[in-house]
């Protein structure tokens, strides 16, 4: 029986020294990360989706392929930003995995100043412009609703091929313009059928420089691209007292800050 003893120590005790020896290799081997060792699969769970305008989650999840289930470490994110950018409507993206299972979007779009209709590709299409630059954009989950409050705009448009449109300079004027016509001046905002940009020149203090609004009743008003809120009180005037009962001759308007405004009848 103490021979049983002897050996069943002597087994604990070589177990045991086999045991030391291997966890002084294992601590002594470099901490070195390898894919490998990150689990097989961390399945996709939660998309967490951000964004400024009118871009929805449902459009983004078929846009990218998005499916529950996924892989999140194989997702191409470098690849899925790529994609995104080069939508007009869409200024710049920001994507990141936290793991184990969310996949974080966020999408910093475009807003719409201006709506006009283009002959692009020989097809014609709603396009947007945009508040703080003037890039031209096609919209992306816009509906009727959307786009019914902006206002109509004549340009002549830039292109760098077919699919890009230069951005339209002086927005800030116009962003400005359009703000004075709907707080200050809401009866003429409402009379106003487009915005013409065709003879606009975005260069503040170039005398030659006009935006012309077309009106419903056939009048064109040129506006100088300084003290908008001046201008339109003549043009307020003139269309509600002087030439209230005169307004069917009337063709032209041209209004500036400093001087009277000149008729021009038909």
């Amino acid at each position: 029986m103490g021979k049983w003893k002897i050996f069943l120590l002597a087994v604990f005790v070589s177990f045991g020294v086999a045991l030391a020896v291997a966890g002084f290799v294992f601590c002594k081997k470099p901490n070195i990360f390898h894919p490998s060792s990150i689990p097989s699969a961390n399945e996709l769970r939660r998309v967490i989706f951000q964004t400024n305008g009118k871009i929805t989650s449902a459009w983004l999840a078929h846009e990218l392929h998005i499916r529950k289930g996924t892989d999140l470490f194989s997702l191409d994110i470098s690849s899925m930003r790529e994609r995104l950018e080069t939508i007009s409507q869409i200024r710049n993206v920001f994507i990141e995995k936290r793991y184990p299972d969310v996949l974080y979007i966020k999408i910093n779009e475009c807003i719409p100043l201006l709506k006009l209709i283009a002959n692009v590709g020989g097809e014609k299409k709603l396009l947007l412009v945009d508040t703080e630059d003037g890039r031209i954009f096609s919209p992306i989950c816009y509906g009727r609703e959307d786009v019914l409050g902006l206002l109509p705009v004549n340009l002549i448009l830039k292109t760098k091929n077919r699919s890009q449109f230069l951005s339209q300079a002086g927005m800030p004027t116009v962003k400005e313009l359009i703000a004075t016509l709907k707080d200050e001046f809401p009866d003429i905002s409402q009379s106003v059928k487009f915005l013409d940009l065709r003879n606009y020149d975005h260069r503040l203090g170039a005398i030659w420089s006009t935006i012309e609004l077309h009106l419903k009743n056939g009048i064109v008003v040129g506006l100088k691209p300084q003290n908008f809120h001046l201008q339109l009180m003549k043009l307020d005037y003139l269309i509600n007292e002087k030439c209230q009962h005169n307004l069917h001759r009337i063709k032209k308007i041209t209004i500036s800050a400093s001087d009277d405004a000149i008729l021009e009848y038909k």
